[in-house]
């Protein structure tokens, strides 16, 4: 704000008058050339110089500008998948998109060698400049009238003053159309066009897929079929829902009845927050029955996080699938704990005959305490997580008791666990097509079959982002119909 109101204002409107003023002194000069015509013979390099500088700064600006419109884009849904990096450690809006700055490279050099005048150019930047300005006005009045609550009277003479003016300019530019302001227009149409058709089938198939979930009993019914055979390892099945079992999941079993002694179900966030802690990291949740080994995960990450290699992401998840596991024997009591615990690791369930009464190892009738078991690593299961939410007042730690066969049967639990992973890890990937509805009209057909399909077969794909290696990955083809 200050530097625009005391240092690029009065440039400008210097800049601006003193042209004027030139014109008005030698009306026989050509416009076109006011700027440099204007300057005196001995500041010509100089200001040349700095004018070469100023374009530098405003292409970077533009730049800069391109890379967080995608960011966002890329938040909302409305644009194919793309590459971001964050520069910044402290700034989430520096960013670096290298396939929005490879388009900028070759439209640029596009732009350039056809039409090789600068005034082609000067007169399509001369009708992005006018929109900027009557874009801006109307939110202005947006926001006077939603958010300010400005006096009417007063947002009426705003919008009369600067929009009558505006739309003058506005027609003048348009007036030569055909002459370079049709350029920018066209490329606009085009990036709405795709904004419109990738949001509008992300949300229909994103409902579709909420609408489809599998019911727990569905779940329930399928993982019991007698011919559901359960194979050795890990199945990492991953899916955009947080909640719910996808409809892929049945689709997958009624095509091929066979899946892993271990399924979980993955949802990767992205949160607008630099770092998520690894500890935080993991929402578990389990599929009933208990019995079936199934789990829902959601794993969260800031946005300066990446994403690891395929085996330190699993060797992670694993690890607090574990503590999970532990947690939801040791703390599902009929009263909810209102307050987090250590977890512990699968060792920590060997102990060794303690000197006092409290816990030992001579029979059943004793139990073992849970704080005489704990380590300073944190566990995040959504559990305990919850019940920490529920209640800004912790009541005193809660001595947990557990008799032996059920610290044996969740030692057992673990170690079931850790088994199939090393029997090997396969990532599953929906290879959604989403088509239109047989009796949809053609301008639906139009977008959903050919240019969201095009778009979808020339993005960056999942396994690509996810970092999955080729070679366990199996891919589960299904198809939508919107």
């Amino acid at each position: 704000q200050l530097s625009f109101s005391f240092g690029l204002l009065p440039s400008v409107l210097l800049t601006y008058i003193g042209q004027a003023a030139y014109l008005r002194t030698h009306m026989d000069m050509t416009i076109s050339n006011a700027f440099f015509n204007s300057i005196p013979s001995t500041l010509f390099w100089p200001t040349f110089v700095l004018a070469l500088l100023a374009s530098v700064i405003g292409s970077q600006a533009m730049v800069s500008c391109a890379f967080a419109t995608m960011s966002h884009l890329q938040t909302l849904s409305c644009f194919p998948r793309v590459k971001i990096l964050h520069t910044s450690r402290r700034y989430s809006g520096q960013l670096y998109i290298p396939e929005v700055n490879f388009f900028l490279c070759v439209a640029s050099c596009i732009v350039t060698i056809s039409f090789r005048t600068t005034g082609f150019i000067a007169k399509a930047h001369e009708i992005c400049v006018a929109l900027v300005m009557v874009i801006t006005t109307l939110l202005m009045t947006i926001v006077m009238l939603l958010v300010w609550k400005v006096n009417i009277w007063w947002i009426a003479a705003f919008f009369v003053v600067f929009m009558s003016t505006e739309t003058v300019y506005l027609s003048a530019v348009l007036y030569k159309f055909t002459q370079g302001p049709y350029f920018p227009l066209a490329m606009s149409a085009v990036l709405m066009v795709i904004m419109i058709v990738w949001h509008y089938v992300h949300v229909k198939r994103y409902k579709y897929e909420l609408q489809h979930t599998v019911s727990p009993d569905e779940v329930k019914h399928l993982l019991e079929r007698h011919d559901l055979k359960r194979v050795p390892g890990l199945g990492l099945f991953y899916t955009e829902l947080v909640q719910g079992i996808p409809p892929i999941f049945p689709h997958l079993i009624e095509k091929i009845p066979t899946v892993h002694s271990v399924i979980v179900f993955i949802s990767v966030k992205h949160l607008p927050i630099p770092h998520v802690d690894v500890q935080e990291r993991f929402l578990f949740r389990q599929v009933e029955p208990k019995e079936s080994m199934v789990f829902r995960c959601v794993a969260r990450y800031g946005y300066r996080d990446t994403l690891e290699m395929a085996g330190d992401f699993v060797a992670t998840l694993v690890e607090y699938l574990q503590y999970y596991v532990r947690d939801l024997s040791l703390y599902c009591t009929a009263e909810p704990l209102r307050t987090s615990y250590p977890s512990i690791r699968i060792d920590s369930f060997r102990w060794e005959k303690k000197p006092s009464g409290r816990s030992g190892r001579s029979g059943h009738g004793h139990g073992i305490h849970a704080e005489e078991m704990l380590t300073p690593i944190q566990s995040f299961s959504e559990l305990t997580m919850h019940q920490v939410g529920m209640s800004n007042r912790l009541p005193q730690f809660q001595t947990a008791k557990m008799n032996l066969e059920e610290m044996l049967r969740i030692e057992e639990d673990q170690k079931v666990i850790q088994r199939e992973v090393d029997n090997g890890v396969v990532y599953i990937l929906g290879e959604t097509e989403v088509v239109a509805k047989p009796h949809s009209n053609l301008l639906k057909k139009i977008a959903v079959n050919y240019i969201f399909d095009f778009l979808r077969k020339n993005s960056r794909k999942g396994e690509k982002m996810l970092s999955i290696p080729r070679g366990q990955l199996l891919k589960v083809g299904i198809t939508y119909e919107i």
